[in-house]
C-alpha cells in the first residue's frame, strides 16, 4: 500500500472523497491523479463491505487511500488498516486523550494496541505508522486543539464544517467560502475555529484540513492556510453534475 509518508511529505494534498466504496468510482477517480481518495464508512458504505481490492487498485495509481472510521473503536480502526489504507480520519475527536486514543489502535504493542493477523502482513510492514487524521468538529475539539495537535503521531487536524457550525451556533457550513467571507450566520466563531486549527497544526508542524465541496474552496482554503482537503465527493458530483446537464437539456427544449 502507499506509505503514509507521501502524504507527510506534501505541502499541499488534495483529494477525492468517495461515500459509495464503487470500485469503478474509485478506479475512474484514483487515474486522474488525486494525493488521496478516502472511502467513507462513517456516513457511507459499511466497512464490512469495503474491499481490500480498493486499496490495491490506488495503490496502483500511486494514490494514498484513507479510511474514515466511524468512531475510535480498536477493532474498525485495525480492520480498515489491514484493509490496506494508508491512514484513517477519525470523526467526533473532543480531547487529546481521545486523540491519543485513535493513535494507539493504529499502532501494534508495544506501542499501541492493533492487533497483527495474517491480513496485517499483506498491506506493509508491522512497524509502518499509518496516517492519522483527527476531525475537528466540536466545540471541545476547538477548546482542546493544542493539546490535540500536540499529540504524537497525530498528523492532522480536519475540519468537518457542518457539524462544527451546528456545535458552534447552530448552523452548518456546508460551503466554507461562507465562512472565509463572513456571509454566514455564525462566521465570526466558525472563522475563529478554523484559524484556531491552522494555527494549532503549524505549530506543530502537521497537516491543516479542511473538507471543501469543490475545487475552488479547496484552492481558497490553501490561501487560508489549510494544507489538505478533499476537493470533490462522489454522491455531489453526480447530483451537480446531472442537474448542470439536466439544465441544459431542458433550456434547449423549451
Amino acid at each position: 500500500m502507499p506509505n503514509a509518508t507521501k502524504l507527510r511529505e506534501l505541502s499541499a494534498a488534495y483529494g477525492f472523497w468517495c461515500t459509495t466504496g464503487d470500485p469503478a468510482i474509485v478506479d475512474a477517480a484514483a487515474s486522474v491523479g488525486p494525493d488521496f481518495i478516502c472511502i467513507d464508512t462513517q456516513h457511507g458504505v459499511d466497512l464490512g463491505r469495503v474491499d481490500a481490492s480498493l486499496f490495491t487498485l490506488m495503490a496502483s495509481y500511486g494514490v494514498a487511500g484513507l479510511v474514515r472510521v466511524e468512531s475510535i473503536d480498536l477493532g474498525r480502526i485495525g480492520r480498515a488498516l489491514d484493509l490496506g489504507a494508508a491512514g484513517i480520519i477519525v470523526p467526533l475527536v473532543e480531547s487529546a486523550g481521545d486523540a491519543e486514543a485513535a493513535v494507539h489502535a493504529t499502532r501494534h504493542a508495544p506501542r499501541g494496541g492493533r492487533s497483527y493477523g495474517m491480513q496485517t502482513r499483506r498491506t506493509g510492514p508491522f512497524d509502518e505508522e499509518p496516517f492519522v487524521m483527527i476531525q475537528v468538529e466540536t466545540a471541545a475539539a476547538v477548546t482542546d486543539i493544542n493539546a490535540i495537535a500536540a499529540v504524537d503521531g497525530v498528523d492532522g487536524l480536519y475540519i468537518g464544517p457542518a457539524d462544527l457550525g451546528l456545535g458552534l451556533g447552530g448552523v452548518p457550513a456546508p460551503d466554507v467560502n461562507e465562512v472565509f467571507d463572513a456571509t454566514l450566520q455564525n462566521a465570526g466563531v466558525l472563522g475563529d475555529a478554523f484559524r484556531a486549527v491552522v494555527s494549532a497544526a503549524s505549530a506543530n508542524g502537521i497537516a491543516a484540513g479542511l473538507h471543501c465541496g469543490d475545487g475552488a474552496s479547496a484552492a481558497r482554503a490553501l490561501v487560508e492556510g489549510f494544507t489538505f482537503a478533499a476537493v470533490a465527493a462522489d454522491l455531489g458530483l453526480v447530483t451537480t453534475g446531472l442537474n448542470e446537464q439536466l439544465g441544459i437539456a431542458r433550456k434547449a427544449a423549451k
